[in-house]
């Protein structure tokens, strides 16, 4: 069968995590991958590219040092691989020498068709262009860690590789998006991405003159009563996810507090009005759920349609009968470790599946690879700047709250003509006032239709018919009983983010983020061995993976359709996305390491590993070799530490030492920028860790510097300022930028180019199959 990307060619220059998770995605998906290894570097990579490094091909050339102008024959190896390649991949500094080797002209002159991707740490600008590219150092910098709740205030640790998914999956949008562009223009182009754009996904920044401030979790369990995660009487968890009213009205009658939560001091379950309100209602539903083993209430839940998901270790996610119906756990034969099980292709394409097939290579070759492809005519340089890549593209969205809209965000972003179809009262976060939703619903147009009339479906049928796309976060087959299929538009690519797929044990299931966080071992992970499972509502990691992933599908299945004309449907759901966040321990080999995680307090992974406190902030230091310890230890005034103290005895955790407390009081005596000024002196990798508001991000001159801002006027919002540019694109135009749409803002304008007169849509009013909201 063939696969999307078959023909495409990817020069892997990368050595970081986000380089080699980007071109393992691409190597599933059908592309053939040619990692570029230093011969004096180990071929064989641990950790999670036991698992990322798979699917590729390896060359040895020396890239340090090497002068790609130059006669020799490393110079000219690399030349031939650059001509050859549809996509380089690279993760260089910004200052580093290395830069002269992905030179964009001089890219450009030995290969106009190259599609060149930049992942760095936080961009190719500003004071912190060359911090080190270290997972929990942007998780400090970009706040995310300070709006974690813990079992003590923020800024807590965070266990999970967002900053790298994230730019993973930016990366492979503008890979994806610049290749279905080059189809039309002939001309390849560079993409820009960072580990700092990647924590963005996770934590979307937007402020409005006019908008109330985030407030931030703080409760480890969760959000809301309903919405938590409980202790059942067999020790075992279980989360649940009841996001509006009706669900809790359900599963309140099932524990037995029916009654209670009519109160108006309960808000229908939705929560306590005052603090104390809701811990009585919180000891009330962990009282009764405290009363039934894990199996019992899963099968309860179950029967009564409550969304739940038994709160387990990856270890217990991997036997999981949904998540090996999705073909998402394959065992390959590793050169080194033998049989590795791992995580397969997580995005599936009905016609092109992705296929995780091909472990890591058993050795590098020196020298140019058989069959490479040969150089391609470039089309002529364009006159001005290349229109966004998406452009003419247009997406009908069809979604609520996080993983739908953030998928059309992401769209709209690339240049797409984003349509967000909504119900007469409007996406599920228009009435609860997210600050959130003017985040990923930014640069949409909004139509607001009643599809319970027939009036109402025809108009989604009538979009539906100008569109290239389908973007759906409804439960499988919803799309459907609108009317919209194949007689509709036979080239409609459907793209639905489901919560556990779109066939399966699980797939009539309402899908929330809680529940795969808790059926994977996320919420397990976060809390670490010490505490209760963790839901960190707000971060919602596998709804944004989610609808990053399924904006990724969408594209890649244009690009299909342009190539082949193929038309195809793409599955990306929570499920796949939480073993997405997962998958360098996603994993089981002979030999396998423990898993390193935080402490009970959760600071970190040791004392030199870790937050710590100040006089007058917080600090995240990674030191992790002895040079760099012994300097921290300095820095801490204690310059003559005994580093063996570090040890931990057998059970204890290493922040628990005598070692690590010393240091923390150490610590917390000094100053912010004094530590920080003498711990960059020393070479310690370092940052502050920053509050959550957004205004840290939006007024950051490093934030400015990278073009990250956007500000548009809000009927609603005032002036809004939001979080932009997450991939950028060399000698490319500007997207329009629309601010966040009103309810139904635009529907006479999308009616009339579907082809509905003005009388019609008068008719339309007036019947109420339209309608629009100043929400």
């Amino acid at each position: 069968m063939a696969s999307t990307l078959d023909g495409i060619t990817v020069l892997d220059l990368g050595t970081g995590a986000a380089a080699a998770f980007t071109t393992m995605l691409l190597s599933d998906l059908g592309a053939r991958v040619v990692r570029v290894v230093d011969p004096k570097a180990p071929l064989h990579r641990e950790g999670g590219f036991v698992v990322w490094d798979r699917g590729k091909e390896c060359v040895g050339l020396k890239l340090n040092g090497l002068d790609c102008n130059a006669s020799d024959d490393d110079a000219a190896l690399y030349r031939r691989l650059v001509a050859g390649a549809d996509v380089l991949v690279e993760d260089f500094a910004p200052s580093s020498d290395l830069q002269c080797l992905v030179e964009p002209s001089w890219l450009k002159a030995e290969n106009g068709r190259l599609v060149s991707c930049s992942i760095t740490a936080y961009g190719k600008r500003g004071p912190l262009k060359d911090e080190p590219p270290i997972e929990e150092l942007v998780l400090a910098r970009t706040g995310v860690m300070g709006g974690m709740p813990g079992f003590r205030p923020a800024p807590v640790h965070i266990i999970h590789p967002l900053p790298t998914v994230g730019a993973a999956l930016f990366a492979n949008l503008g890979i994806a998006a610049a290749l279905l562009a080059r189809e039309t223009t002939g001309r390849g182009r560079t993409v820009e991405t960072s580990l700092m754009a990647g924590a963005l996904l996770y934590h979307p920044k937007v402020i409005g003159e006019k908008l109330d401030r985030t407030v931030f979790q703080t409760h480890p369990s969760g959000s809301a009563p309903f919405y938590s995660v409980y202790e059942c009487s067999d020790d075992r968890w279980i989360q649940l996810g009841c996001v509006h009213t009706g669900f809790m009205a359900i599963c309140a009658g099932l524990l037995g507090i029916g009654e209670m939560i009519k109160e108006k001091r309960f808000q229908d379950g939705r929560g306590g009005v005052t603090p104390e309100d809701d811990e009585e209602l919180r000891a009330a539903i962990a009282e009764v759920i405290n009363s039934k083993p894990q199996a019992e209430w899963a099968e309860l839940f179950e029967e009564a349609d409550v969304p739940f998901g038994p709160c387990r270790t990856i270890d217990e996610g991997m036997q999981d009968p949904q998540i090996n119906h999705n073909n998402m756990v394959v065992t390959l034969e590793d050169p080194v470790l033998g049989p590795v099980t791992q995580m397969g292709a997580p995005i599936m394409l009905s016609e092109m599946p992705g296929r995780a097939t091909v472990p890591r290579p058993e050795m590098a070759i020196a020298g140019m690879p058989d069959n490479y492809p040969q150089p391609q005519p470039a089309a002529p340089t364009a006159n001005g700047p290349d229109a966004p890549p998406l452009d003419g593209i247009r997406v009908l969205e069809i979604t609520n709250l996080i993983a739908g809209p953030t998928g059309g965000r992401l769209l709209a972003d690339l240049g797409a003509d984003v349509i967000k179809f909504e119900p007469p009262t409007g996406d599920l976060s228009r009435p609860i006032g997210r600050t959130y939703f003017y985040n990923i619903n930014f640069g949409k147009r909004s139509v607001s239709v009643n599809t319970r009339t027939d009036e109402g479906k025809q108009i989604a049928q009538k979009i539906a018919a100008s569109a290239d796309g389908l973007l759906a976060n409804l439960r499988p087959h919803a799309t459907e009983r609108m009317g919209i299929d194949a007689t509709v538009n036979p080239k409609l690519i459907e793209a639905h983010l489901t919560g556990y797929g779109w066939t399966g044990p699980y797939s009539k299931r309402p899908g929330i983020d809680p529940l795969a966080q808790a059926l994977m071992g996320m919420e397990r992970a976060q809390g670490g061995p010490e505490n209760p499972p963790v839901f960190p509502a707000q971060l919602a990691p596998t709804d944004f993976t989610n609808g990053a992933m399924g904006a990724l599908g969408m594209i890649l299945a244009l690009f299909a359709r342009h190539r082949t004309g193929t038309v195809q449907r793409i599955d990306a759901n929570l499920l796949n996305a939480a073993v997405v966040l997962s998958s360098a321990w996603f994993t089981k080999f002979d030999g396998q390491p423990v898993r390193p995680m935080a402490d009970k307090k959760q600071y970190g992974l040791n004392p030199f590993h870790r937050l710590y406190r100040l006089r007058d902030g917080w600090i995240y230091v990674v030191a992790d070799d002895n040079a760099k310890r012994r300097s921290l230890c300095a820095v801490a005034g204690q310059p003559n530490a005994d580093l063996t103290a570090a040890e931990p005895t057998v059970g204890q955790h290493p922040n628990d030492t005598e070692f690590a407390t010393a240091l923390s009081s150490a610590f917390a005596e000094r100053t912010l920028n004094k530590t920080l000024e003498a711990l960059n002196s020393a070479g310690v990798p370092s940052i502050e860790a920053q509050k959550p508001d957004s205004d840290y991000f939006l007024n950051d001159p490093h934030s400015q510097a990278n073009k990250m801002i956007m500000t548009r006027q809000h009927p609603i919002g005032g002036e809004l300022r939001i979080a932009w540019n997450y991939i950028r694109f060399g000698n490319t135009r500007e997207t329009a930028a629309r601010p966040t749409p009103l309810l139904g803002e635009h529907n006479a304008e999308v009616l009339r180019e579907c082809g509905y007169d003005e009388a019609a849509i008068e008719s339309l009013v007036a019947k109420e199959v339209i309608s629009s909201k100043k929400m």
